[in-house]
């Protein structure tokens, strides 16, 4: 009976710590995509890298990942792609990167926001935007967290 109820109150110890562990991620994803909403807006910038003057894609993602949750990313779309885990559509948590192709391999990346939707740095005439995440259809999901 002694060793059931250790066992007992060690699986309850489990399971408070990985609601903990989950609360925390989720704080964290909602941190990241309120860091990255801030720029909306902004300016699109071929080769940029700073959203404060004018990113492209793969630099916004880049920019607002390493200054929104210190996660380092590789700097072009399709290099992206080959870093986190590869989810599903109906898996994708606020902060959870897609990845768009143009038809000769991955040229787009964008970053879930919840309810449907992402924020981008799009095209000069638009900039910095949100949109739905199927507004194209993207090739592969990914999962840093």
């Amino acid at each position: 009976i002694q060793a059931a109820k250790k066992l007992e109150e060690e699986l309850a110890a489990a399971e408070e710590a990985a609601a903990q562990e989950a609360a925390q991620t989720a704080s964290a994803r909602q941190n990241l995509v309120d860091y990255a909403l801030q720029f909306v807006g902004g300016s699109y910038r071929a080769g940029g890298n700073d959203p404060h003057t004018g990113v492209d894609c793969s630099g916004f993602v880049r920019y607002v990942m390493q200054h929104g949750a210190g996660i380092s990313m590789n700097r072009s779309s399709s290099s992206q792609a080959t870093q986190g885990q590869a989810i599903s559509s109906s898996q994708m948590q606020p902060g959870d990167l897609l990845f768009y192709s143009g038809g000769s391999g991955i040229n787009h990346v964008a970053m879930y926001i919840g309810d449907g939707k992402i924020v981008h740095a799009s095209t000069y005439a638009t900039g910095i935007k949100i949109s739905k995440w199927n507004y194209r259809n993207p090739v592969k999901i990914v999962s840093m967290f």
